[in-house]
């Protein structure tokens, strides 16, 4: 992508992108731009491993005045069928929900709401402000949505 095709729109979505010299897959998370460049900071579907390293996330990265670096590799993918993305304003800040639900780390097995999110097999959770979040996932969207509504504090919830 060029570095004037980024905005803040594309967090959440589904893409492709560079690290270590491979094609990884993975959802935009969060977009930075300055002065020189632009970035965009991808989590992946499955850690990388480089060296003893695992990686989970990484910046794609595009120079302003010559579109250097690698976010010319990065695209976006088709979304799939099954491929759902829901934003959540809850009523309270996610880190007063993540002391106030997940205090008992045994109970939960998590000690945060996007632990307990990113639990859910295919699904993943980005936090864009301290009460809000993008959520996507595949199957099991519906559960992860019950699960919100009973537990903690939802403002508003839409799903596209």
């Amino acid at each position: 992508m060029k570095t004037t095709e980024i905005n803040k729109n594309l967090i959440g979505r589904r893409c492709e992108c560079i690290f270590t010299g491979m094609m990884v897959t993975g959802v935009i998370e969060d977009i930075e731009e300055n002065k020189y460049s632009v970035n965009v900071k991808v989590h992946f579907d499955k850690p990388q491993q480089w060296g003893d390293d695992l990686y989970t996330e990484d910046w794609a990265w595009g120079r302003k005045t010559d579109e250097f670096g690698t976010l010319h590799h990065l695209r976006l993918l088709a979304d799939e069928p099954d491929f759902r993305t829901m934003t959540v304003v809850f009523g309270e800040p996610i880190s007063r929900i993540d002391r106030s639900v997940f205090e008992d780390v045994e109970t939960w097995g998590v000690c945060s709401l996007q632990g307990w999110v990113n639990s859910y097999e295919s699904v993943r959770f980005v936090s864009i402000n301290e009460h809000t979040a993008v959520i996507t996932g595949e199957y099991n969207m519906e559960q992860v949505k019950e699960w919100l509504e009973k537990y903690v504090p939802v403002k508003s919830l839409k799903t596209s």
